[in-house]
């Protein structure tokens, strides 16, 4: 089995963005979303929910990025040719890298510590 890193590194307009779902940024994410993060998950078919991912997923490693410089992001990478599917996959990716998904991208069921 092999052991991934703990976030994802995603790489826009030459700069790269380290990806992480943290305690903070996912009761953050809860907050702004009106529900929970498995029930975002099932909304990445919506651009605000997308970037509100996105936004949580960047906050952990960069805590003064704002929600305008995600809509920028966003632009950028689908003006370099990435897809909002292709997007979709990095946030879950990143989902499971983080914790909240276990391989088979199903949400945790049992934890031991």
């Amino acid at each position: 089995m092999t052991e991934k890193i703990p976030f994802y590194t995603l790489t826009i307009g030459g700069k790269s963005y380290m990806l992480r779902l943290t305690a903070g940024a996912a009761v953050r994410l809860e907050e702004r979303l009106g529900c929970s993060v498995y029930e975002g998950m099932k909304r990445l078919d919506q651009v605000k929910t997308v970037t509100e991912f996105l936004l949580a997923l960047i906050e952990g490693f960069m805590p003064d990025i704002t929600r305008e410089g995600v809509y920028m992001l966003f632009d950028d990478y689908i003006s370099e040719g990435g897809s909002l599917r292709s997007l979709n996959n990095i946030i879950a990716d990143t989902m499971e890298r983080s914790g909240f998904f276990d391989c088979g991208g199903e949400a945790k069921q049992e934890q031991s510590l």
